[in-house]
């Protein structure tokens, strides 16, 4: 009997001990593969991350809509990622319907995710990303919907891709409030954001976008009020704000309003009236003497055009985009005396119809370097070029922003002087164009 007893306890022992081992196995099966989920989802949220970072450094055209959105959001990916280590020789893929980013490893173990992109409607996108730990996957879902918002340039006064350099008694100073003059130099190509000499002065404050860029300011220099002997003057200085992404600029809608052609074979001296011209090509005119223009002045790249005498003008002055770095050769001058008028001031007259309701704007000159040396009284909008440069007794107000799109100069020296004018407000004028952005719908998050 005991015998018995022993073989059935033994027995009994064993089939509990086969049992153990069975619930033990098929719990670590179950922990295993809950774990190779859970890593497959937090693969599949780092995709999301990374899209999110690159979705973030895109521009897109502002009215992009359906597959033409998609298309250059294809385009744009694909600058950003093709060739890059993260693709490992791979491409960015788009076949018409869905944007492929290729499988993209974050270690050797066969861990990554991959990033698939399609319309969700014709102004956003949905981005399903499908993260995987060896052969297990899990996806996730989030719409990106296309906005615009507004460019933070044109809260400053002054903003430049540039170093700044005022020298001797240059200002700039608020028409209405100091921080109307808040100057930002967008520059990395040098440490030096801001060169101050003299008696220079500065009414706001002054930003940097990189943060190794530091002010250089010598002799009775002011910055916000307040002197640079002052150690309170650091209130004014910011340094290391980040990358500021300035406006495109579109023209275009003023153009059609300039149907006269001025060329080589036109006469601009003496005292001349023109009305709604366009300057062609290679002209390279100088207006002397008593010059009224009225309307629209475009100017054809490249050129060179020098407004000497006495000048009227009334309207708006846009150009072609000249390219970049060709600011020294297509120039716009003003050295004589200039009296300027907004557009919301031309006359009743059919030509000017519908010019007179895009008011904001004064100058749109891409590619071209713009030089002042006398008194232009009050300029009616936001001005932009790709170089300024302010001499002698240059003295006036801007009614808005001004807009230094290239790495070149912005230099005022001698006396000259801007009074920034910002009552308008700091909406978008006409002849800039805000890029768009996708931004995450959160609420359109799921786990598939």
């Amino acid at each position: 009997m005991a015998s018995i007893l022993a073989l059935i306890l033994l027995a009994l022992f064993a089939v509990l001990a086969i049992a153990c081992a069975q619930t033990f196995n098929a719990s670590l099966c179950q922990s295993r593969n809950r774990a190779l989920v859970d890593t497959a989802r937090l693969q599949a949220e780092s995709g999301l991350s990374f899209l999110i970072h690159h979705l973030n450094r895109v521009s897109l055209p502002g009215g992009a809509s359906g597959e033409d959105l998609l298309t250059v959001l294809a385009d744009r990916l694909g600058q950003r990622l093709n060739g890059s280590p993260n693709l490992a020789g791979s491409s960015v893929s788009y076949d018409g319907s869905v944007i492929t980013v290729p499988p993209i490893a974050t270690d050797p173990t066969g861990r990554g995710f991959t990033i698939f992109i399609r319309l969700a409607s014709a102004s956003t996108v949905a981005a399903c990303i499908t993260g995987r730990d060896g052969s297990v996957t899990r996806s996730i879902g989030l719409d990106f919907e296309l906005g615009t918002g507004r460019s933070v340039v044109f809260d400053y006064g002054v903003a430049s891709k540039s170093a700044i350099h005022l020298v001797g008694n240059s200002k700039i100073r608020g028409a209405n409030a100091p921080a109307e003059a808040n100057i930002l130099s967008a520059t990395y190509s040098t440490d030096q954001a801001f060169n101050m000499t003299g008696n220079a002065e500065i009414a706001g404050d002054i930003s940097a976008s990189n943060a190794d860029a530091y002010a250089s300011l010598t002799g009775n220099v002011k910055i916000g009020g307040v002197s640079a002997s002052n150690p309170a003057i650091i209130d004014h200085i910011h340094m290391g704000i980040g990358e500021v992404e300035f406006p495109e600029v579109d023209p275009s809608v003023y153009e059609p309003f300039a149907t006269n052609i001025v060329d080589s074979h036109t006469s601009t001296n003496g005292n001349k009236s023109f009305t709604n011209i366009r300057i062609a090509a290679g002209t390279n005119p100088t207006f002397s003497g008593n010059i009224t223009i009225t309307g629209v002045l475009f100017i054809e790249a490249p050129n060179s055009v020098t407004f000497a005498g006495n000048l009227n003008f009334t309207g708006v002055i846009v150009t072609q985009d000249a390219g970049d770095n060709v600011y020294d050769t297509n120039t716009i001058k003003f050295t004589g005396n200039s009296n300027f008028r907004p557009v919301e001031e031309l006359p009743d007259q059919p030509q000017f119809t519908g010019l007179k309701a895009l008011p904001g704007s004064f100058l749109l000159a891409p590619g071209f370097g713009v030089h002042f040396s006398g008194n232009f009284g009050t300029l009616g909008g936001t001005i932009a070029a790709d170089a300024f440069t302010w001499v002698g007794n240059a003295n006036g107000v801007v009614k808005g922003t001004v807009i230094n799109y290239s790495d070149s100069t912005f230099s005022m020296t001698g006396n000259s002087n801007i009074t920034i004018d910002k009552s308008a407000g700091n909406d978008t004028p006409p002849g800039f164009v805000v890029p768009g952005k996708l931004t995450a719908n959160m609420e359109s998050y799921v786990e598939y």
